[in-house]
């Protein structure tokens, strides 16, 4: 299996937590947060150095827990210092975005890293779709996208789009991505019709935070819909999402982790008396997954495995920076080792 480490770039101050969005940025102190983006750079770099095969980067808005509202961005700079591991942009949100511009951007930071990019196109959550008051059919937008992003980057001659969504006159994207004919794509693998599109585009599909007994379903509806297009997927085209904590033992890390969000509730509770805010966001996960000792979370990984998942992108979000760099080096030196060694078909 390959492993991913998610360069979550959080602002390392007091801050309103996730059941806050949007968090007013009265909050937000330019220093800490210039020092925390290059706290993450440098944790990236870490992660690189211990063996991680992948650095991602994602995208969200109005929110101090990951604060890149722009990842091609975070993952330019990040690419300038993890010089082994892939860059993995999971993922541009595509109703948020003019596709060209990220067909652009995205080819231009595969050339950049040298050929090292990955994508994940995403449509959003609800939250994140107030950000820019998009409206109407965001998965429609985000599938059509996908496609004009594609024909962007594979397409030698200028040509005109006039799609449902969106209308160019002209489209002639410089530079071509250093990859040919572009970086392996993925798709949302949340719902049957986003896994289907996948599949018929012969894309991968991403899981986050999902419980195993729901990933298994959609990964078999996956291979299925695959085998209606004529192609058979292998793990690399499958991802999965979980937040990780690692100690000596099971009981210490729920006890830590415990500590951990009970600290944090009452933080969001002071919080959401200083401010109105707007709606709290629903929290899309179920149960932190990787949570346990270095046998524990080998076997979760295990589970994930036996369903042909091959890509793990694992979520380093709870303690301090020195507690979540000491939980990384835990799972490079207890956990890497044996998950790495576990064979893959190439994408």
């Amino acid at each position: 299996m390959k492993v991913s480490y998610l360069s979550m770039s959080p602002y390392d101050g007091a801050a309103p937590g996730i059941e806050i969005w949007p968090a007013p940025s009265r909050y937000c102190d330019p220093e800490i947060a210039s020092d925390s983006l290059q706290r993450s750079i440098a944790m990236a770099a870490h992660a690189d150095a211990i063996g991680f095969d992948w650095v991602s980067v994602s995208e969200h808005h109005y929110a101090p827990y990951i604060m890149t509202p722009n990842p091609v961005v975070m993952a330019a700079a990040i690419s300038q210092v993890v010089k082994r591991a892939k860059i993995a942009l999971l993922g541009p949100l595509l109703p948020l975005s003019n596709p060209i511009r990220v067909a652009e951007e995205v080819a231009m930071l595969d050339s950049l890293s040298g050929g090292r990019v990955i994508v994940l196109f995403l449509r959003g959550t609800p939250n994140e779709q107030k950000t820019f008051s998009t409206v109407g059919d965001t998965r429609g937008m985000t599938q059509e996208g996908i496609d004009l992003i594609r024909k962007a980057w594979t397409h030698t001659s200028p040509f005109a789009w006039t799609g449902k969504h969106y209308q160019f006159d002209v489209v002639s994207v410089w530079p071509r991505p250093r990859q040919e004919p572009h970086p392996p794509l993925y798709g949302s693998g949340n719902s049957d019709e986003s896994i289907s599109f996948a599949a018929e585009r012969r894309m991968g599909i991403a899981f986050s935070f999902a419980p195993p007994e729901m990933t298994k379903r959609w990964i078999d509806l996956y291979r299925l819909e695959a085998a209606r297009f004529g192609w058979t997927p292998t793990p690399e085209h499958i991802i999965y999402r979980g937040i990780t904590y690692a100690a000596e033992t099971d009981a210490q890390a729920g006890a830590e982790m415990a500590e951990f969000f009970g600290q944090k509730a009452a933080e969001s509770a002071q919080f959401q008396s200083e401010t109105l805010g707007g709606p709290p966001i629903v929290s899309l996960v179920s149960q932190p997954y990787f949570v346990g000792s270095a046998k524990t979370i080998i076997e979760r990984f295990a589970t994930l495995r036996d369903q042909g998942i091959g890509i793990v992108d694992m979520v380093f979000g709870v303690g301090t920076p020195e507690k979540k760099i000491a939980v990384m080096d835990r799972i490079a030196r207890d956990v890497l080792p044996t998950v790495q060694a576990w064979p893959l078909n190439g994408i």
